[in-house]
C-alpha cells in the first residue's frame, strides 16, 4: 500500500509537553507520522495570548523552530475552540 501525504493537527492545550522539551515531543511526533506517509503539514492550535511566561514564550519559539506552526485559539469564554478550529467550524 503506498504511503500519502500525512497533516498534523496538535490541540496543544489539552496534550502539552510537561517535562520534556519541545523539539523532542515534535520528533516522537514526527516518527509515528512518518511510517503513514510523508508530513506535509504540522500544526498546533493554542491561546497564545495565554502564553505569557518566559518558559512558555520559549517553549512556543522552540516549538516553530521545528517546523510546527502555532494557530492562535482565542477562547473568550468558550470551551472546545481548538477542536472546533481543527474540524473547520
Amino acid at each position: 500500500m503506498p504511503l500519502g501525504p500525512v497533516a498534523i493537527f496538535w490541540d496543544y492545550e489539552n496534550c502539552s509537553p510537561h517535562h520534556s522539551a519541545g523539539c523532542a515531543v515534535v520528533d516522537n511526533i514526527r516518527q509515528i507520522a512518518h511510517t503513514y506517509g510523508t508530513i506535509k503539514l504540522f500544526k498546533a492550535y493554542l491561546e497564545l495570548s495565554e502564553q505569557t511566561s518566559s518558559k512558555s514564550l520559549g517553549l512556543r519559539s522552540e516549538l516553530q523552530s521545528c517546523g510546527v506552526s502555532l494557530t492562535d485559539c482565542p477562547h473568550n469564554g468558550r470551551k472546545d475552540v481548538a477542536d472546533k478550529m481543527m474540524i473547520g467550524m
